[in-house]
């Protein structure tokens, strides 16, 4: 007799192992908050008549709207490593100061300026962000911010509505 075999697909860094994880009661796939943590493709045996295959994020190697790879890469789904992770976070200040006013004096007490690499430098004044001669890390904050949107711990907040889909 064949079992069922059900494989989980998507996009990097969008919970598809921790999706497994819950299904199967323990922690059976390896998980992490960064796109790459499945390296290959992992059998999960869910009982005795269903198994899972749990599969690495797929990307398409090109984006006609830049504004998805700009969300892909808000929620951590391209690697910050090949990112400019400042302008990244730039990004990011640009858009929560548009359509989420307030969430950033809230979370870093901060006056918030038209110009977002000086959000970036009061972002990093505020958690003390510095490197040597007290000189402020904007990169550690950019790092910092990215990790605090990633985390939720800037509130709900949504990337896409329906007006602008």
């Amino acid at each position: 007799m064949s079992r069922p075999i059900v494989a989980v697909v998507g996009r990097p860094n969008v919970g598809k192992s921790t999706f497994i994880n819950a299904l199967a009661g323990k922690a059976c796939a390896k998980t992490g908050n960064k796109p790459g943590v499945t390296k290959g493709k992992q059998w999960i045996r869910l009982n005795k008549n269903v198994e899972l295959l749990d599969t690495p994020g797929i990307l398409w190697p090109k984006f006609e709207d830049q504004t998805v790879g700009l969300r892909l890469a808000f929620i951590g789904s391209i690697k910050d490593e090949i990112l400019n992770t400042e302008e990244l976070a730039m990004e990011m200040i640009t858009f929560l100061t548009e359509k989420y006013p307030g969430v950033l004096e809230e979370k870093y007490s901060v006056e918030i300026s038209e110009d977002s690499y000086e959000c970036l430098r009061r972002i990093a004044e505020s958690r003390h962000c510095l490197v040597k001669g007290n000189e402020l890390d904007t990169e550690k904050a950019a790092k910092l911010l990215l990790d605090d949107f990633r985390n939720g711990r800037l509130g709900r907040i949504t990337l896409e509505t329906p007006e602008n889909n």
